[in-house]
């Protein structure tokens, strides 16, 4: 018999535990990202488990996220790139996700998104896919075999970037700080044509993962001029967030800051190189695949309650594409002061 219950900081040891053993657990089933949004976006994660005999068999953490622009939804995980139930089998997986679709009915909302794990093979969920890959890749067991390990074509590139330190005087700096790095994504994501997160979510970030998240900076003349966050999460490296100035760019600093990283991961014995996901035909999608990444299809679960079609935030849809156009157009500190705004809406 399996009941599902919201679980409490009282089940904080139980839930760490099963995720802990989890093998298709991510960072984000971690109840602290559900802290972390809700502290810098006001949107409440709830945490569901399925338990049989007063045990956990199942979690799902899904956040209510109140957009003002794209209306009420629950995501499994919200303003992340990997979520949905984990179950230790079907019963328990259908029961989680059953009762995510009747929040969702209760709540008025106009779908639940599940952005990993499965779904009960009914009509009420349907595959979103197409649209997202995921890249992840196994680093070789010594730094030595790192450039042979690279496509040919990429170790130029590469050698080319690593000469940032003797001919630019660049530097790296581990430690580096949210008040650091927030302006370097922000100038990244204005000339993508994306709002910024606001400082509280990297600030909120370093003090829940303090144990795993780390800020690593690429200095040249005293100042940053790019910077990676990266999640060090169950025997793998996630450069999750990176951004940089258009000097930083032509000096290949992210070429720099992203072979430096799997040096050190190489170094701390982490094996497992997540490169994240990227919308397919992009820019990003391409540039890893140059790192010898292999695209991995994403497939993420929706269940619509008042919504008569799939959600569609990608540049294919041309209202967005409109919007992103524009944003790419504004000047660097209007588009810093609306971004943190308008970032609390696109979950």
């Amino acid at each position: 018999m399996i009941e599902i219950v919201e679980t409490t900081r009282a089940d904080d040891a139980a839930w760490r535990d099963y995720t802990g053993r989890n093998p298709e657990a991510r960072l984000f089933h971690d109840r602290r990202w559900g802290d972390v949004i809700e502290k810098a976006y006001g949107h409440r994660t709830v945490h569901l488990a399925a338990k049989r005999g007063g045990r956990i068999v199942g979690v799902l953490p899904v956040t209510d996220v109140k957009s003002a622009l794209l209306g009420r939804a629950l995501i499994s995980g919200a303003f992340a790139v990997a979520g949905g139930a984990l179950a230790d089998d079907d019963e328990a997986l259908g029961a989680l996700c059953g009762r995510a679709h009747d929040m969702g009915r209760e709540l008025g909302v106009k779908y639940v998104e599940l952005r990993g794990g499965g779904a009960p093979a009914n009509t009420v969920w349907v595959a979103k896919s197409g649209i997202h890959a995921a890249f992840v890749r196994e680093l070789p067991a010594t730094e030595d075999g790192l450039i042979p390990w690279l496509p040919k074509n990429r170790r130029a590139q590469v050698k080319k970037a690593m000469r940032i330190e003797s001919e630019h005087g660049a530097s790296l700096r581990s430690g580096g700080t949210p008040e650091e790095f927030q302006p370097l994504y922000a100038e990244s994501l204005r000339n993508l044509g994306t709002p910024v997160p606001p400082m509280a979510l990297f600030r909120e970030i370093m003090t829940a993962f303090a144990d795993s998240a780390e800020i690593t900076l690429c200095m040249k003349d005293g100042a940053p001029i790019a910077g990676v966050l990266s999640f060090w999460h169950g025997g793998s490296v996630a450069p999750y967030y990176i951004g940089g100035t258009a000097e930083a760019r032509a000096l290949f600093a992210y070429d720099y800051l992203y072979f430096s990283l799997m040096k050190e991961a190489i170094a701390r014995g982490v094996r497992i190189f997540d490169y994240g996901r990227s919308k397919i035909g992009s820019t990003h999608f391409d540039t890893k695949t140059y790192w010898g990444f292999a695209p991995t299809p994403v497939v993420y679960q929706v269940g619509l309650v008042r919504a008569k079609e799939l959600p569609n935030l990608s540049g294919a849809n041309p209202k967005f594409a409109l919007i992103s156009d524009v944003w790419k157009r504004l000047p660097l500190p209007v588009a810093n002061l609306a971004g943190p705004i308008l970032a609390r809406h696109l979950a």
